[in-house]
């Protein structure tokens, strides 16, 4: 009985110091007077919090939107932006909410959050015609669910290696899911799982670009990031997704679906789901591919894309 109790004492002692041995990334405030020393970079104040976005291409360009993943936020369309400009798309990108520069509100990172955190954003640019609209990972299916909601307002949906109901590692999620357990998983691993994410999205993990590991990192350390990414696993965010893309398939609005054979993290089950919720969908596939295959290897991606939105 002696040592049971000592073994307990143990355990319960090694859970409390735990969050001091593994430290804390999130050393940063996100306010305004942080971003008045970002030059150059635009923000605007929707009714959730301040968005990070930014606007390339002539300015009577047809208007292409782009939606990050939990890869990177808005800068992971880097090496895009050139190829759709130079087609003469007018180009928006933005941060989701927990990303990049954009506020980490303290709220439920819900379908319904990303889906008015895009409504306001077209409203308060006026955009008033229907865009083309790309999305990778999560963000094919915050794109998917927001040409499902307005397909009034979309006139073609490329989704890249998207998101609909298939995840890796589902015992890992199911437990961040329980109250009380999930905190203290996202104080003591997220920063590690964070950091290791980019071996996960790159089909070439010895060649990851420093630029894109120090851009990644960085968003790490603005306080909120761990409790955004905590409520967005526990939301309907990343639930079935089905139901949505078969209400695009009836909309009749254009879709492509592209997908790396590589991806470990969207895999080619997912991608036959899509198939089967969007019949007379285009579909190119990239051998090799990573999760991140449009960053990784643009060159094929950035053709198909701009064909895709020039019909």
């Amino acid at each position: 009985m002696k040592k049971v109790l000592i073994t307990v004492s143990a355990l319960v002692l090694l859970l409390i110091i735990l969050p001091f041995i593994t430290g804390n990334l999130e050393v940063r405030q996100l306010n305004d007077e942080v971003r008045k020393e970002l030059q150059g970079l635009n923000f605007l104040k929707l009714s959730d919090g301040v968005v990070h976005y930014d606007v390339s291409g002539p300015e009577d360009g047809e208007v292409v939107v782009l939606v990050h993943g939990n890869a990177a936020p808005l800068f992971s369309w880097d090496k895009n932006i050139n190829a759709l400009t130079d087609a003469g798309f007018r180009v928006i990108r933005y941060d989701l909410y927990g990303f990049g520069y954009s506020d980490r509100p303290d709220v439920n990172y819900s379908r319904e959050l990303y889906d008015r955190q895009l409504c306001e954003l077209l409203s308060e640019l006026n955009i008033k015609d229907p865009v083309n609209l790309a999305g990778t990972s999560q963000g094919g299916s915050i794109a998917v669910e927001f040409t499902a909601n307005h397909p009034e307002k979309v006139k073609r949906l490329a989704l890249l290696s998207p998101f609909i109901n298939v995840l890796p590692m589902k015992a890992i999620i199911a437990l961040v899911r329980v109250p009380g357990i999930g905190n203290y998983i996202a104080v003591t691993a997220f920063d590690r799982i964070n950091l290791n994410y980019p071996k996960k999205v790159f089909a070439d993990t010895d060649s990851i670009p420093s630029e894109y590991t120090e851009k990644y990192r960085e968003q790490l350390s603005y306080k909120g990031f761990k409790r955004a990414r905590l409520s967005n696993l526990r939301t309907d965010s990343l639930s079935d997704f089905t139901s949505s893309y078969e209400k695009v398939a009836e909309t009749g609005v254009p879709v492509l679906l592209t997908w790396g054979t590589a991806d470990i993290v969207i895999m080619e089950d997912s991608i036959s789901n899509i198939k089967k919720a969007i019949p007379d969908l285009t579909y190119h596939e990239i051998d090799g591919g990573g999760h991140l295959v449009h960053y990784e290897n643009p060159g094929s991606v950035n053709s198909v894309l701009t064909e895709f939105f020039k019909k």
